[in-house]
């Protein structure tokens, strides 16, 4: 007995599991009358109930989540939903959906409007604000053809079809886009109108959420394909019961209606037949000649040039579209004349040129000229002729090509080959310059050089011959380190530093420096300060505002003979700038000048140099120093009356952060009584060898000479007694540089000194992270040389 009830426990298991319903989720939307929530809030339509007989039958249980179509197919795409109805084919939804292979419809888009609306056709949109329900086909597809036509309307998107009706009968938009499925029932409803634009017929279908749902999808599909090839099915019946028998789509037809339609079709086709054949051999020649039409048409609208054909009154009889296009007039473009497309003055050009052709019949003019279409400057090239109509009547026949970018790179060659050729004056007048501003201080030194050969010479002359060749010497010095200077600025090698300086400081010792040169020309030489000595500290680039300071006060005592010469700084609180000034009453710059002494190798007058000295590289220098500290610099000058030269940079104080650095140029005083050095000279020039061996001879027991780094890598290998080394940084073999760190090495204790021509900002930095204790630039200075050597040799270094 217990084996008998256990048994059918069990087979009551099994066929309660066999029999479980499967449930499925539809997506559901306003679709009306296929798919809707009614009043009541259950969902309805001829696709419920249709859904519902399948469920029945295949004992499946639908279930609907309601929204908008847009949560619709959010729903699909997250599998929160099994199935979407009503859904059109689109290649990107195609990426996340399947579609059934039976259509459930086919629909159209429809616009409907208010009864009293004046729209009749897709024209009358012109300017209209229509609604659209969102992510909708027939909305997205009315959006492109009417930007394809040039119809300018607002779009609103609405939620649903529902929404969009009930906005059209409220009048807050003039019409609406709907489904005609929808629309036909719901338009008597809302007392609306179809406007008579019908556009975008397509298939709708059941989708599933891609790769899933397969067996589902087909057994709608088989389902679907029976319903709709049967005039009673339960889709028919209740798609007829919901549209309230509007729908005309139904391929349920009366016989005699059938048979009448078959009668009407070979009536028709019998009449068709015979007016072909009457007209079979007229057709064939009008074929002829559209082609020959179309041909012309073709090529002369696709031609890119402006084609015209005028008449005697000079109005346009024959243009193609890119005339059209350059009139801003609506009316039609082949009444344009001249007068309608371009300015006054061309036109009138273009007539008198157009009524030469007419009365001497000329068979070709060629004519280029500056004009104005639509807002824009074009250069066009005419090619007239003059032609008669098969009327017999004379014309201008006209083809005008726009040459503009041709006509443009032309200019600019033209432009380009003029700042070339003055580039190659500047140039020219810059080698000149050159060649006087280094002959004449070589001039010098050569020839007092000789002079001093003479030995009848009494000490004062041999003086100052000496001074003065000292004075030829620091005047080429100063040249090449302009040229350097500007060469490194146009080459972006010229950094900025940030040092720490007292800005009166800096100007009280310009003042002490250039006070007896003014003073030696009888002028009044004058400062100010905008700032308590306290307070004029402040973080710059120290170097390149005192070289643009020097620069301008220079000028200002070369070319002036009488008067004033007055420097110095104000501060402009409000926007942090400090605004120098260096002003005298000196010969003044020319007008048509006082851009130009700002460029490269350009004096204040490049044809007359007064016999100044002076490379033409000062002010772009002090230029060039100004911009890269952020400032402006600019000058206001009277001829024969004065100059002032103004600029401004940024003001930035000291901080508690930071300290002064030591200065660089320090002098230690000579001790020539501590013990005798022995001394390595690397040094690739001989004359410069002499040089050092006199100017440290007295501080030295030895002295060794090397003329390459390989050698001085040795040579201190060799001998571990030197006490210090004159490195020179540009030697053959190896440089000083190499050869610095190669020595250290191996020896981290001995001094090693950096002497040489580069002496550019970096260069110092370059030679201490190479391992030098310290660096001094040519042209050196017996004086610095002996205490640079014992500022690193002398007793607080033992």
């Amino acid at each position: 007995m217990k084996k008998t009830i256990l048994l059918l426990s069990s087979l009551f298991v099994l066929l309660s599991v066999a029999s479980a319903q499967r449930v499925v989720k539809v997506g559901a939307f306003n679709f009306y009358p296929g798919i809707f929530k009614d009043s009541d809030g259950e969902v309805k339509g001829f696709y419920v109930d249709a859904l519902t007989e399948l469920g029945k039958l295949e004992n499946i249980r639908f279930e609907y989540v309601y929204g908008t179509w847009d949560e619709g197919l959010e729903r699909i795409k997250s599998g929160e939903v099994d199935v979407l109805t009503s859904v059109a084919h689109t290649e990107k939804r195609a990426t996340y959906m399947d579609y059934s292979n039976t259509a459930l419809l086919t629909v159209w888009g429809e616009v409907y409007i208010g009864a009293e609306s004046e729209i009749k056709g897709i024209l009358d949109l012109e300017g209209k604000t229509i609604a659209v329900m969102k992510s909708d086909f027939n909305g997205e597809y009315l959006r492109q053809l009417t930007g394809k036509m040039s119809i300018n309307c607002t779009y609103t998107e609405t939620a649903d079809f529902e929404e969009v009706f009930r906005l059209i009968a409220s009048h807050q938009v003039d019409a609406g886009v709907a489904n005609n499925t929808f629309g036909s029932p719901k338009s008597t409803t809302y007392g609306l109108l179809s406007s008579g634009i019908v556009f975008n017929p397509f298939d709708i279908f059941f989708t599933v959420k891609k790769g899933t749902n397969s067996e589902l999808l087909s057994l709608l599909d088989a389902y679907l394909h029976t319903w709709l090839h049967d005039r009673n099915s339960i889709y028919n019946v209740a798609r007829q019961k919901w549209s309230h028998g509007k729908v005309g789509t139904i391929e349920v037809f009366p016989d005699w209606l059938q048979n009448a339609i078959y009668l009407a079709v070979i009536v028709i086709g019998t009449l068709m037949a015979f007016i072909a054949l009457l007209r079979y051999k007229v057709s064939k020649a009008l074929e002829k000649v559209k082609n020959s039409e179309t041909l012309f048409e073709t090529f002369m609208e696709n031609t890119p040039a402006f084609v015209y054909i005028k008449d005697t009154r000079l109005n346009h009889i024959y243009s193609n579209k890119m005339v059209k296009g350059l009139s801003d007039s609506e009316d039609d473009h082949m009444q344009h004349s001249a007068r309608t497309i371009f300015e006054p003055h061309i036109a009138e050009m273009l007539e008198q040129t157009d009524r030469s052709i007419l009365r001497d019949g000329k068979e070709q003019v060629n004519i280029q000229y500056l004009c104005e279409l639509n807002g824009k400057k074009r250069w066009l090239h005419d090619y007239k002729f003059f032609i008669r109509m098969p009327d017999g009547k004379p014309a201008i026949g006209g083809i005008s090509f726009d040459i503009t970018k041709a006509k443009e790179t032309e200019l600019e060659l033209i432009k380009a080959k003029e700042m070339a050729e003055e580039s190659d004056k500047l140039k020219s007048a810059f080698l000149a310059n050159m060649s006087h501003e280094i002959r004449t201080p070589m001039n010098g030194i050569l020839g007092f050089a000789e002079l001093l050969k003479t030995t009848d010479l009494d000490s004062d002359k041999q003086q100052e011959y000496l001074r003065i060749i000292e004075k030829s010497g620091l005047r080429m010095l100063n040249i090449i380190n302009d040229i350097i200077d500007i060469s490194r600025i146009e080459s972006g090698q010229m950094p900025v530093t940030h040092d720490i300086f007292n800005l009166n400081k800096m100007l009280e010792d310009m003042y002490s420096f250039f006070r007896p040169e003014a003073e030696k020309k009888g002028l009044s030489f004058n400062i100010s300060k905008g700032l308590p000595n306290k307070q004029s500290e402040l973080v710059s680039d120290n170097d390149k505002l005192y070289a643009i300071l020097q620069n301008l006060i220079k000028n200002a005592i070369k070319y002036t003979n009488e008067g004033s010469i007055s420097f110095g700084y104000s501060l402009q609180e409000e926007e942090h700038l400090l605004a120098f000034f260096v002003s005298d009453t000196g010969i003044g710059i020319p007008p048509e000048r006082q851009e130009a002494i700002f460029e490269r190798f350009i004096q204040a007058d490049i044809e007359d140099r007064m016999a100044l000295q002076g490379a033409g590289l000062g002010l772009s220098i002090a230029k060039a120093y100004v911009e890269m500290l952020d400032g402006k610099i600019w000058v206001e000058s009277e001829e024969h009356i004065g100059t002032t030269f103004y600029f401004h940079i940024p003001f930035h104080v000291k901080t508690a952060e930071t300290e002064l650095e030591p200065d660089e140029t320090e002098v230690t005083p000579v001790n020539t009584t501590l013990p005798k050095l022995k001394v390595l000279v690397a040094e690739d020039d001989e004359t410069s060898h002499q040089y050092i061996n006199l100017t440290i001879h007295n501080l030295t027991r030895e002295i060794i000479a090397v003329f390459n780094g390989k050698e001085a890598v040795e040579c201190v290998k060799n001998s571990p007694d030197i006490d210090l080394v004159l490195m020179d940084i540009q030697m053959p073999e190896m440089n000083g540089i190499e050869a610095t760190r190669k020595i250290r090495e191996f020896n981290k204790d001995i001094v090693i000194i950096a002497q040489t021509a580069l002496a550019q900002k970096g260069d110092r930095e370059m030679a201490l992270s190479a391992g030098c204790n310290d660096y001094i630039a040519k042209p050196i200075s017996p004086k610095a040389m002996q205490s640079m050597m014992l500022k690193h040799t002398g007793p607080k270094n033992n």
